[in-house]
Parts: C-alpha cells; sequence; structure tokens
C-alpha cells in the first residue's frame, strides 16, 4: 500500500474556487484502478496541545493506492493533466510525503 499525505497552501480567497475543481476531479480519480483513498481534508482548531496553528488557507489530500504502478498511471492520467493547469494557479505551493505502510 502506497499513502501520501500532499498539503496544499491555497490563495487567500480562492478556496470555495479551489474545493468546486476538486469536487469535479475527485470522482474521477476514486474511479480509478488501484485507488483506494482520495479525501481532501481542511483544518479546525481542536483541544488537542499537539496540533499545529490551523491554517484556513492549508488543504490536505490524504491518498491510498494499492501499488506504486496504481498511482504511476495516476499521475500520467488524462484527468490530471486536465485539472494541474486549472488547479495550479490557485494555489501558493504544495509538499507531499510518499510512505509505504510499515505494519
Amino acid at each position: 500500500m502506497v499513502h501520501l499525505v500532499v498539503t496544499f497552501g491555497i490563495k487567500e480567497g480562492k478556496m470555495d474556487e479551489y474545493l468546486a475543481e476538486l469536487k469535479k476531479l475527485r470522482p474521477l480519480v476514486l474511479a480509478e484502478k488501484g485507488c483506494v483513498e482520495y479525501t481532501f481534508a481542511r483544518e479546525y482548531k481542536s483541544s488537542l496541545a499537539i496540533q499545529e496553528p490551523v491554517d484556513p488557507n492549508r488543504l490536505t489530500l490524504i491518498e491510498k493506492w494499492e501499488t506504486p504502478e496504481a498511482l504511476a498511471i495516476h499521475g500520467a492520467s488524462s484527468h490530471m493533466k486536465e485539472f494541474e493547469p486549472r488547479l495550479k494557479p490557485l494555489q501558493t505551493g504544495v509538499s507531499a510525503r510518499i510512505m509505504e505502510s510499515a505494519l
């Protein structure tokens, strides 16, 4: 199992537009062979002491793929190539951690 945690910085005032694009993209990704999870999450303030400061312009994507090959095919898919140019101008930055199951 391949796990990804991708963090996006979204330009001030662009979150709703960004989420609208993701609502179109997400079903296409979930339909891909080997996709187990493709979930976007927003931050909220909790009572947990270990929580980082909340950033309302940060969005986190949690992905799970059955194999590295499925992830590679996803990255080369036509819908990813179509959506990336629409999403990138709304971002201030992106970072990713790619992991494999440990237990």
